[in-house]
């Protein structure tokens, strides 16, 4: 069965209120728009940003990358992953502006996927949602641990100078204490939220810059 997505861009004026294409959408599925909207169009790109963070990134992968595919891969590489990547983010963008919804990706599935399949098809998204994200947050979350205890060795003098080297038990400790700390920042009000990411954005662009 072909499935055309409506158009996004349309405002639609009921009586004196006037509606964006995204309040729009979601009446036209049925939904009324409960959640605030809070997040101007500079906040969400500056939490897509600090997400990504190029600079965690090649700090962290720079080495996995540089033995195990070379110079050719490190540099000629990243353009032809940005590329794929920047495919899908397209992709995803416009699914997400027929879809308008709290629900997100297993909502979208479910639509996408036709009343036979859309049960499965939701389920199985939001579980590999769900675990992606654990996995990505207590990754970086690690690797943060990690870099802790490295600033730590060399501020008291390094390896061979008798600088206190943390045991993996401290760099657990470390951990938890960042996944807890993260867990109580995203339980602050969006407007905290807002400028936390924005904040976090100039910090990652001068990092680049001036290799903070």
């Amino acid at each position: 069965q072909n499935m055309t997505l409506p158009s996004h861009v349309d405002v639609v004026t009921n009586g004196d209120a006037s509606f964006d294409s995204g309040h729009n959408r979601l009446l036209q599925l049925g939904y009324k728009q409960e959640l605030k909207r809070d997040l101007s169009v500079v906040s969400n790109f500056a939490l897509s940003f600090s997400i990504i963070s190029v600079l965690t990134g090649i700090t962290t992968l720079y080495n996995t990358g540089l033995n195990y595919g070379g110079p050719v891969s490190m540099q000629y590489g990243w353009f032809l992953a940005s590329a794929f990547t920047m495919l899908v983010a397209l992709s995803m963008a416009e699914i997400c502006s027929a879809f308008p919804t709290s629900g997100g990706l297993y909502y979208w599935s479910a639509k996408l996927a036709g009343p036979k399949w859309s049960p499965f098809a939701s389920w199985i998204t939001g579980w590999f949602n769900i675990i992606g994200l654990w996995a990505g947050t207590t990754s970086v979350d690690f690797s943060l641990a990690q870099l802790i205890q490295v600033i730590i060795l060399l501020s008291t003098g390094g390896k061979n100078g008798g600088g206190y080297v943390a045991s993996k038990y401290v760099v657990l400790a470390f951990h938890g204490g960042i996944l807890l700390l993260h867990g109580l920042i995203n339980s602050l009000p969006v407007s905290v939220l807002s400028f936390l990411g924005q904040l976090s954005a100039i910090w990652n662009v001068l990092g680049k810059k001036f290799h903070f």
